[in-house]
Order: structure tokens, then C-alpha cells, then sequence
């Protein structure tokens, strides 16, 4: 049987794909942590210790992939309604 999608809830499906992109980059983040703690320290031309904005980068990462990847799929979502309408929406076949 064939069934077409003709309608994507957009902060449902927004919502499910932050988190699961959040969660994704959790184990990134440690690795890139303990990467960061592993180097030597950094220093400018004039021997100062250089800015340690990769730390809160790769801490705060999960959150920015979450914020980023929930306004990209309510984008996503906007659109593939709008295309669905006007021409059909994925279809998929189904077994009892």
C-alpha cells in the first residue's frame, strides 16, 4: 500500500530533529574537549597566551547545532508543505 505524506508538523519535526542532532554532538564535543586540553597552549607573536574561545565552542557546540538545526528544519518543513500541496509529498510503501 502506498502512502504520501501531504503535511510535516513543523515544531514537532523541528523539535525531534534538535534534539537528535544535540545529542549526536555530544560525543563530538568530548572528543573535541579533551583534544583542546591535550594541545599545548597557544601563544601570540608578543608571547601572550592565546584566547581560549575553542573551549566554549566545543562546550556550547551541542547547544548551537540544536538552535541551528530546529530553525533549518522549520524552514525545511515550511517549504516541503508548500511543494507538497501543489505537487504530491513523499510516498513510501507499506506492509501489514
Amino acid at each position: 500500500m502506498k502512502v504520501q505524506i501531504t503535511n510535516i508538523s513543523g515544531h514537532q519535526t523541528s523539535k525531534v530533529f534538535a534534539l537528535t542532532f544535540a545529542i549526536l554532538m555530544l560525543p563530538l564535543s568530548f572528543i573535541s574537549l579533551f583534544m583542546f586540553f591535550m594541545a599545548p597552549e597557544m601563544e601570540t607573536n608578543n608571547g601572550e597566551p592565546f584566547p581560549s574561545f575553542p573551549f566554549l565552542f566545543f562546550a556550547l557546540a551541542p547547544l548551537f547545532y540544536g538552535v541551528m538545526f530546529y530553525f533549518m528544519q522549520r524552514i525545511f518543513c515550511w517549504a516541503y508543505n508548500m511543494v507538497a500541496k501543489k505537487f504530491g509529498g513523499f510516498e513510501f510503501e507499506t506492509q501489514d
